[in-house]
């Protein structure tokens, strides 16, 4: 029962982000990016919490996958609808877009410090979190060559997607930043053993009572409804 209930709320969180995001100009609720990512790491907390009320390690390796689908969906709102109206002609030289670093130097030399955090920072650190779940979904995955064989087509697909409808623009920077970004905290993440560590979280089974588990359930999925339900408030 309180996997059938997990797996409700998850589906009904998706749905509502898509509706909250799609429908600004109907409701009062007005979808921001900090808005956004506090509503799915929301719902990351309600899925984790559920993983050990439920325990098992079928379930633990499930949950991975959907935190995988949130963090896509979480992309997807940033980089193709929020802030992204459709037919966003970008007036800029498509040669330049192709020269490796004239837009990082361009941005570093001229832009304001919020440019700066938003084109250079977020995209080094934009894909860092689907590597993070590879790693913590499989071990094969602290290997940056086998990350890369998931990383770099999603990363192509994103500039060539934005490219095709001009929703945002394509940039050889980009890819840049993206790739090196999850190139080094993969390495850092491994090399100094964090990975292991912070895995066992995601796998460990705390033993809890059943009584205990009961209230942790109620009261996660209480706050959870609470939470959707200030969705459409401001």
């Amino acid at each position: 029962m309180k996997r059938i209930i997990k797996y409700i709320v998850l589906i009904i969180n998706i749905l509502l982000f898509y509706f909250l995001l799609m429908n600004n100009n109907w409701i009062t609720y007005d979808m921001t990016y900090t808005k956004s990512l506090i509503f799915m790491l929301s719902t990351c907390l309600y899925i984790y919490i559920l993983g050990i009320v439920i325990n098992n390690e079928k379930e633990y390796k499930f949950n991975v996958y959907c935190y995988i689908l949130l963090f896509v969906v979480l992309l997807h709102s940033f980089v193709f609808i929020i802030g992204r109206p459709p037919s966003l002609h970008r007036d800029m030289n498509f040669y330049t877009q192709l020269k490796p670093f004239y837009t990082i130097t361009t941005i570093t030399k001229y832009g304001s410090t919020l440019s700066i955090m938003k084109n250079i920072v977020g995209n080094v650190i934009a894909l860092i979190p689907l590597s993070f779940l590879l790693m913590i979904r499989n071990e094969k995955f602290n290997n940056i060559l086998r990350q890369s064989l998931i990383i770099i087509p999603i990363i192509l697909f994103i500039e060539l997607y934005q490219g095709y409808t001009n929703i945002g623009a394509f940039d050889i920077d980009d890819i840049i930043l993206n790739y090196s970004g999850t190139i080094l905290f993969t390495f850092i993440i491994t090399r100094f053993g964090l990975i292991g560590k912070i895995r066992k979280l995601f796998y460990t089974d705390f033993e809890l009572k059943e009584k205990t588990k009961n209230i942790i359930f109620y009261i996660s999925t209480c706050l959870i409804i609470i939470i959707d339900i200030l969705m459409f408030m401001k």
